[in-house]
């Protein structure tokens, strides 16, 4: 007889303390239900008999498993993905905003606005600057004076003198440019401002001609004393293709082209003995 013939002849006793002993052996607990998981509102709570066995529980301890399984690990991920969300929905907005709480550019300044109403309105013949960089470059050389200057050596006044040459060139780029023809100062006032922030005894050491003047009044003094030239342009102008030229010439012309020439290039050592008088801003 076979060992399970003999525990079945000796009958349900024997086969249930068989069970008890082989569950305390291989340490598997009673199976039990806890009544705090089943939601007794629910109507898919507990167990559904007339379920598919195969289909997967939709309430009941199953549910409730499941449910503590994602919290545990898939709603960890949710979650960070989630705060992934609000944080790259957060970047653009984030981008957006910076861009627009950027500070404003600043305003033009008044050398700028100058240089581009000079530039603009004073061309060709009448033409003040060779080029818009020399002229903010000179313009930082002028007293700046105030707005709404008039008959004064100031960047203020030159503002309104080229705005007005808009309209008639002819007759205000003259005193727009970096000489004030007795409506923005006198030329001789005009000139000796330059040549004292640009042709000094610093800025032409090592020369061994003659490159500045001892003082303002001294440079007047010179100005003052320079004779008509007949040949000479009636008006400054930068443009090196008119005639007569303001390149050349012992005229006030000449030398404002080249301490204006010495400033644009920081050179002094080359320009300023030519705005003094020497070659070529001699007479001919």
């Amino acid at each position: 007889m076979t060992r399970i013939h003999r525990l079945v002849a000796l009958g349900s006793p024997a086969l249930m303390a068989l069970s008890v002993a082989c569950t305390q052996v291989l340490g598997i607990q009673d199976a039990w239900v806890d009544s705090t998981l089943i939601d007794t509102n629910s109507s898919k709570g507990g167990i559904d008999s007339s379920a598919d066995p195969g289909a997967p529980s939709s309430g009941g301890a199953g549910s409730v498993t499941g449910a503590h399984s994602g919290a545990g690990h898939d709603g960890g991920a949710s979650h960070q993905a989630g705060a992934g969300d609000v944080t790259s929905g957060a970047g653009p907005e984030g981008a957006m905003a910076g861009a627009g709480s950027e500070d404003p550019p600043d305003p033009p300044s008044r050398c700028e606005i100058y240089c581009d109403a000079v530039v603009q309105n004073c061309k060709d013949k009448y033409e003040q600057y060779r080029t818009f960089d020399q002229c903010i470059a000179v313009c930082k050389r002028l007293p700046q004076g105030t707005p709404g200057d008039e008959n004064v050596n100031s960047v203020e006044c030159r503002i309104r003198q080229a705005r007005f040459a808009e309209s008639e060139a002819f007759l205000y780029c003259k005193s727009a440019g970096p000489l004030g023809e007795g409506k923005c100062g006198s030329n001789c006032v005009s000139f000796c401002s330059l040549m004292d922030a640009t042709c000094t005894k610093s800025s032409t050491a090592g020369n061994v001609e003659l490159s500045y003047f001892e003082g303002t009044q001294a440079c007047l003094s010179n100005c003052a004393a320079l004779p008509e030239d007949p040949t000479g342009p009636a008006q400054y102008s930068s443009s090196p293709t008119i005639e007569p030229s303001s390149l050349v010439g012992n005229n006030i012309y000449c030398r404002t082209y080249h301490v204006s020439a010495g400033i644009e290039q920081d050179a002094p050592t080359e320009h300023c003995p030519h705005a003094m008088g020497g070659d070529p801003c001699d007479a001919q």
